[in-house]
């Protein structure tokens, strides 16, 4: 399913996007509020959209690249779809940051979750620093759920913010 915004276009994610999105997950910038480091080869970004790509398969995952004027500039995904519920995600790259582009895809990715997907609640996680992560997320409806001290990927500790958002509200 394609959903369009007023700037943006999101099409499912597809093989090709590999390198579009390898200058996403291998930025430093990009990836210092996630739980792994930056990719540090594209064969990596392709191996990762290949196994993202096999969840879309099962229907577990959603994957959208998102598009503007035509160039891949970030992906928004549905994970873990499951009980009518999913964790949502996003990433974009640095050079579109701060224009309303993730809110304004994390939004066409909600209404299409509450909406033809028929799921009635959402969940995301971000390092509680990336405030700006958050104002996306507020700006989407979701509410702070709780706080909590997680162990991230390579062992270290982290400061982690939950989101919720359920339908109706």
């Amino acid at each position: 399913m394609i959903l369009t915004t007023t700037r943006l276009s999101l099409r499912p994610q597809e093989q090709s996007d590999a390198a579009a999105l390898f200058a996403i997950l291998g930025n430093h910038e990009a990836m210092r509020f996630w739980n792994r480091p930056a990719l540090s080869h594209l064969g990596i970004a392709e191996e990762l959209i290949a196994e993202q790509q096999a969840a879309m398969a099962s229907e577990i995952c959603r994957y959208w690249t998102v598009l503007e004027d035509g160039d891949a500039v970030g992906s928004v995904d549905l994970s873990l779809i499951e009980a009518a519920g999913a964790e949502l995600g996003f990433l974009f790259r640095p050079d579109r940051w701060g224009r309303g582009l993730a809110t304004e895809a994390v939004m066409a990715v909600v209404a299409q979750a509450l909406g033809p997907l028929r799921l009635t609640h959402l969940a995301a996680g971000v390092l509680a620093g990336n405030l700006a992560a958050i104002r996306v997320l507020e700006k989407a409806g979701f509410g702070q759920v709780k706080r909590a001290e997680v162990r991230l990927a390579g062992g270290e500790r982290a400061d982690c913010v939950f989101y919720g958002l359920k339908s109706g509200g």
